[in-house]
């Protein structure tokens, strides 16, 4: 058994605490709006999906990496780095965080929602039929990011149609048949 395994499973257990009690106080989390505009302004936040290769391959945020959460323990930033996780399973994506604490990493975020809020937000915003002024002022913002990363801002949408439950992956299937 090498060094790092020993460290490993020791960051998974130490920061097992330190994730529920993020998990439970909300903090650490970052939307995907605020994301699209950190990297439109330039600040470029580390990005890591902790997906599949194949659930990566069909779909992922612009300037994201896929990464393991092994390889995490071999990552070489500096420790000042902005990183943002997202991933299908939140339990690893705080087992990724954990890790990365426990390395002396501080500026480490989930993105709130995971991809789901990227695609819904980001990627294909909608606009409600009956839109109300500040609504269409919040969506004139958004489909500004959309039209910036290649997405597709949706319009006259039935209210009702505006945040359904549908899971991640029936949205990333949606938008590979569209060709996006």
């Amino acid at each position: 058994m090498t060094l790092h395994a020993p460290l490993f499973v020791a960051a998974l257990i130490l920061g097992g605490g330190a994730a529920a009690i993020d998990g439970v106080a909300g903090r650490d989390d970052m939307t995907a709006v605020a994301l699209a505009e950190a990297i439109v302004a330039g600040q470029m936040p580390r990005v890591f999906d902790l997906r599949s290769h194949a659930e990566f391959e069909t779909f992922h945020i612009p300037s994201a990496t896929r990464i393991t959460i092994g390889d995490l323990m071999a990552l070489d930033l500096p420790r000042s780095a902005s990183i943002v996780l997202y991933g299908d399973e939140s339990a690893r994506v705080a087992q990724a965080r954990a890790v990365l604490r426990f390395r002396g990493y501080r500026h480490v975020a989930s993105l709130r929602q995971g991809l789901y809020e990227w695609i819904a937000r980001v990627h294909e915003p909608a606009l409600a039929v009956d839109a109300t002024p500040a609504e269409r002022e919040e969506f004139d913002r958004l489909a500004a990011l959309s039209r910036y990363f290649g997405g597709r801002p949706r319009l006259d949408v039935p209210r009702a149609e505006l945040h359904p439950s549908v899971e991640t992956a029936l949205l990333v299937a949606a938008i590979r048949r569209r060709g996006c």
